[in-house]
């Protein structure tokens, strides 16, 4: 069984989100530049928003990786059980 179940979950859950950041801030940006008349400030700023949601999710997602990286170096490191010398 693995250990830290809640852990796991919630480094899930984060990768989820990750995605949807990204997701949802592309949209948001491009949702932003569709109802403006597209001058240069607003073609600036949706690129910033991409940027910004891409750079977020990122981020996000590392962390989650980072969690299941700590988590599978101290699996890694956890003292394995003795065996016992064969009985005679």
């Amino acid at each position: 069984m693995k250990r830290y179940p809640a852990l796991r979950i919630a480094s899930s859950f984060l990768k989820f989100a990750s995605v949807i950041v990204i997701i949802c801030g592309i949209g948001a940006s491009f949702f932003f530049l569709s109802r403006t008349d597209q001058d240069t400030l607003d073609i600036g700023m949706t690129i910033g928003g991409i940027l910004c949601s891409t750079i977020a999710g990122v981020l996000v997602y590392a962390l989650a990786e980072f969690f299941f990286c700590i988590m599978d170096i101290e699996a890694n490191t956890r003292p394995k059980q003795p065996t016992l010398p064969p009985q005679s």
